[in-house]
């Protein structure tokens, strides 16, 4: 379902509402990235190798979709919990 999110959120979690998109926008990457490095294992685990003649395993493709939550929402959820943080390098 789709809900707006108050201003007074972020603000919450973050000094202005610029940090908090950036730092939403860079967790939810490192999410995406992580989803997709699971699903690439688990169908390099899952695949044998016995494909018919267009490339396509049917019995592998046979319900086997994997429904996984927005990177986007689960990025967002974590800062509306604290849990999402910004780290500034510092100056040398």
């Amino acid at each position: 379902m789709i809900e707006t999110l108050p201003l007074d959120e972020f603000d919450r979690h973050f000094d202005n509402i610029f940090e908090a998109i950036v730092a939403v926008a860079k967790r939810a990457r490192q999410i995406n990235q992580i989803q997709k490095q699971l699903i690439d294992a688990d169908t390099d685990a899952l695949s044998n190798g016995d494909f018919d003649d267009e490339g396509v395993n049917k019995d592998f493709m046979d319900g086997q979709y994997i429904k996984l939550p927005k990177p986007t929402t689960i990025a967002l959820q974590e800062m509306l919990e604290g849990k999402l943080q910004t780290r500034y390098p510092e100056a040398e």
